[in-house]
């Protein structure tokens, strides 16, 4: 039998110890969730036709892989990397530094094979480091989790997402014209009284719309 909080306190216990990793998982499914939401939406709209929906559909969907990669992708990315920047003793606490400094892994930190939790873990002069680090390195992955979102969601996706369509536009634009003695425009083929609308849709083996989002 499912116990709710049992699963509460799970994820307590897990988050606790990595909370960017809460702070990565949360915003996928929230990404995840409001795209599933988007495509449902237009599934069950009696206002939009068939037509349209064969269009806007998987666009809808082109458009929640693109979101939900480049959120998971560049989040993780740079939380790995703030990690390991802190791991090393590349990014740490004053306190830290000056310890590392004045021990025999002076020469070490920095470097990609040397792990300050691991190479230091036991030795009894660094124990009274070891919250210090463990605190610290939660923030810097926080801080690195949280800068990869706003960057994902406000720089990274909007210049995939603009890219793709412009790509769906330019391949309609070419389907439209094969055969033809005219060459018509991206507007022409917007119209919502034109003809041309019967065009395939390149990303599905379906008619296109008027509807193409950007």
């Amino acid at each position: 039998m499912f116990k709710f909080d049992r699963l509460l306190e799970t994820m307590w216990n897990k988050f606790t110890q990595d909370p960017a990793k809460m702070l990565i998982i949360t915003g996928t499914s929230g990404w995840a969730l409001s795209s599933a939401a988007q495509i449902f939406a237009l599934l069950f709209n009696d206002k939009i036709s068939a037509k349209e929906k064969t269009f806007l559909i998987p666009q809808e969907m082109f458009d929640a892989i693109v979101n939900i990669g480049s959120f998971y992708l560049v989040t993780q990315g740079i939380k790995k990397g703030t990690a390991k920047l802190v791991s090393t003793g590349k990014l740490t606490t004053k306190s830290i530094r000056t310890y590392l400094e004045n021990s025999p892994f002076k020469d070490s930190v920095g470097k990609a094979n040397f792990d300050i939790e691991r190479d230091l873990k036991g030795i009894i002069s660094f124990n009274e480091h070891m919250d210090s680090y463990t605190s610290f390195m939660k923030l810097a992955t926080v801080v690195g989790s949280t800068a990869g979102s706003v960057l994902s969601c406000n720089i990274i996706t909007p210049i995939l997402r603009n890219k793709l369509a412009a790509f769906s536009h330019n391949s309609i634009i070419k389907s439209a014209n094969e055969g033809t003695n005219k060459v018509f425009t991206k507007e022409e083929l917007e119209n919502k009284d034109s003809h041309l609308l019967h065009v395939k849709n390149p990303l599905h083996k379906h008619s296109g719309s008027h509807g193409l989002k950007i």
